[in-house]
């Protein structure tokens, strides 16, 4: 991901994710699908059983939390890009993007 464009404010030059040295990578042999991507009433999480999906949306506030489903509902969600932090029962987190379209 490096150099890759995750978020530009109009009012800011944009924002890139340069480099992640330093950080663990917990995630090997943890494949998980979100979809439908972008998603309107609900998201489906394929590849493992969760535990705990966070919300986040682009000021990185938490504004939703879900245990122990992978068929999330996005009612109360407005339209933007969040970040999904995926946890399964054995600790493993993993982040992926979701686009939500009302």
């Amino acid at each position: 991901m490096d150099g890759e464009l995750v978020w530009q404010n109009p009012i800011y030059n944009t924002c890139l994710i340069d480099n992640y040295d330093g950080i663990q990578d917990n995630t090997v042999g943890f494949s998980v699908q979100v979809y439908p991507n972008p998603a309107k009433d609900k998201v489906v999480i394929e590849g493992l059983e969760t535990s705990e999906v966070q919300f986040y949306n682009a000021l990185g506030q938490m504004v939703k939390t879900v245990r122990d489903t992978n068929e999330i509902d996005l009612s109360g969600l407005v339209e933007g890009v969040y970040l999904l932090r995926i946890t399964d029962a054995e600790g493993r987190n993993r982040t992926t993007r979701v686009v939500v379209k009302k």
